[in-house]
């Protein structure tokens, strides 16, 4: 007696899906609430303020001018000449940056 072999129902893989990817919003000058990218907890940002190449060539050309006394730091001061770095107080991932 030869048995009968049933066909049976195609495999069906189910692959894990990844978690949805939240928008970047835009980063401002001061503390975001957002969503971290990496570690996925809900944050404010921890920000830090960084010179802009331009500001350190001001500097530069006021030095040159004949303004020694602390005058050609004045730019690295200035808001429009920093730019503003956004990262996770968690896991320290970069998330954004601001350029007024």
């Amino acid at each position: 007696m030869s048995e009968m072999i049933q066909p049976t129902a195609p495999l069906q893989i189910q692959w894990p899906q990844s978690p949805p990817v939240a928008a970047p919003q835009p980063m401002g000058p001061s503390s975001t609430q957002t969503v971290c990218t990496a570690c996925g907890n809900y944050i404010y940002t921890s920000t830090s303020k960084k010179a802009k190449s331009s500001a350190w060539w001001s500097c530069i050309q006021i030095c040159l001018s004949g303004c020694f006394c602390g005058c050609c730091l004045i730019p690295c001061c200035m808001d429009s000449c920093n730019v503003v770095n956004h990262k996770c107080p968690k896991c320290d991932t970069f998330l954004g940056q601001y350029r007024p």
